[in-house]
């Protein structure tokens, strides 16, 4: 696979502070829009703040890179190398005053993510991880994700507004979940995914993700020792990102002791 660049880690980092610090300090302030295109998806000022502010490094710092940014779309490169970026995750949460949000950031190469962060503003919180080369929170290395079993183990799932019978379907799924784990929680967002990558939760499962959404978190949980499939159990594909701006991922980031769980608690209620 091709080696992550070695300043990767530390101009992620430096990138999700300064975007944090945005983020807070611009909470309040500023619109907010609904996307005509679909109901959940909120953009605020904020969010174009940070994406032309996280843009704008990679350009500076990579000018040959592709980048693929959730508001502004994509931009081709000649290197081989893809960033991928969310400048908040959370949005609606982020809007309506939770702290529950995040800024995501990803280097892609044509084997796969070889560099991703995450960043939580209100906690002050950064994880950075580099393929092959650990994860860590805040320059302290994550420790392997823990033994626990599905049992003893919270499972965060994540559902955006839907139709009806979309939400009962949705119902059903988180059921199933809290039936086969310690029970479910919900901030659809990123907050989620660090919970898993602390080993405070066992497992993400969401239905609806973009590629931002994920390709960060992929690198840091993976290298914790985590297990990311589609609902099918099938290794997530990120090496084209900019053909994938409009795919829907379906995923579970888990655990190892609590991924087969969630794949046997989700098959059986899956349609047939």
């Amino acid at each position: 696979m091709t080696a992550p660049d070695s300043g990767f880690a530390e101009f992620i980092e430096s990138g999700l502070r300064e975007a944090s610090k945005v983020a807070v300090g611009m909470r309040g302030a500023g619109q907010v829009k609904v996307k005509p295109a679909d109901v959940n998806q909120v953009v605020t000022d904020t969010d174009l703040a940070i994406g032309a502010l996280l843009t704008g490094r990679i350009r500076e710092r990579y000018p040959r890179h592709a980048i693929l940014e959730e508001e502004s779309g994509g931009s081709p490169g000649d290197a081989g190398v893809t960033w991928i970026v969310d400048p908040l995750d959370g949005t609606s949460n982020y809007a309506a005053g939770s702290p529950l949000y995040g800024v995501m950031m990803a280097a892609v190469g044509p084997e796969g993510v070889l560099a991703g962060g995450l960043a939580l503003p209100e906690f002050d919180t950064v994880y950075v991880a580099e393929s092959g080369r650990g994860a860590t929170r805040n320059g302290h290395r994550l420790a392997p994700l823990p033994a626990t079993g599905p049992d003893r183990s919270l499972v965060a799932f994540g559902m955006d507004k839907g139709a009806p019978e979309v939400m009962a379907g949705e119902g059903r799924l988180a059921a199933a979940l809290g039936t086969a784990c310690l029970g479910v929680r919900m901030s659809n967002s990123v907050f989620d995914i660090c919970m898993v990558a602390d080993g405070a939760y066992g497992a993400f499962v969401h239905r609806g993700c973009r590629i931002w959404d994920v390709a960060a978190a992929l690198c840091v949980l993976q290298e914790c020792g985590g297990v990311c499939t589609d609902l099918d159990g099938r290794p997530l594909d990120l090496t084209d990102p900019l053909a994938m701006a409009d795919e829907v991922f379906e995923v579970c980031l888990a655990s190892a002791s609590v991924h087969p769980a969630v794949m046997a608690a989700l098959k059986a209620v899956a349609p047939a």
